[in-house]
């Protein structure tokens, strides 16, 4: 909301910064920019993992590619939702699993709460904190949430920023 007056000659408005409408604005104003782009590591079982993040649709839409040695894709998309103040994650893998959930930002982390539905039927939850250690690297720690109560031991990888 502005609000305008004409005082001694002189127009003065002042009013409220819109709040921001979209995961990329989002992104943008609490410092996430970093996290766009093509990353890469090597899991504990020796397979190359990649994970691509692309803004598309003005901003309005994460997509993220993910792919684990030659025999797993992800393909989910991440958005804001204004009227819940939710950004919401969805996406689906090539073994029939299907995944949603949520982010947060949480200081300098990016916090992913979701579950994953295999083909079977058989639910799997995980808490994902992503952050930044410099511009070409990215911790990514996962743990699993089993009976409400993360587990103790995470998976913890180092991305790099692909070329």
């Amino acid at each position: 909301m502005f609000v305008c007056f004409y005082q001694w000659g002189v127009m003065v408005c002042a009013g409220q910064a819109a709040e921001p409408n979209s995961v990329g604005e989002i992104f943008k104003e609490k410092g996430f920019e970093w996290f766009i782009g093509n990353w890469e590591t090597v899991t504990d079982a020796n397979e190359k993992a990649e994970a691509d993040f692309a803004l598309e649709l003005d901003g309005y839409v994460l997509s993220l590619d993910a792919r684990v040695g030659e025999q797993y894709t992800y393909r989910g998309i991440v958005f804001y939702v204004p009227s819940k103040g939710t950004i919401v994650n969805s996406g689906v893998d090539n073994k029939g699993g299907v995944f949603s959930g949520t982010w947060e930002i949480d200081r300098d982390k990016l916090v992913l709460k979701a579950e994953q539905t295999t083909a079977n039927g058989k639910v799997y939850r995980f808490v994902r904190y992503q952050s930044k250690v410099d511009a070409e690297t990215m911790k990514v720690v996962t743990y699993r949430i089993i009976e409400g109560k993360v587990s103790e031991e995470p998976n913890i990888l180092e991305f790099k920023r692909r070329k």
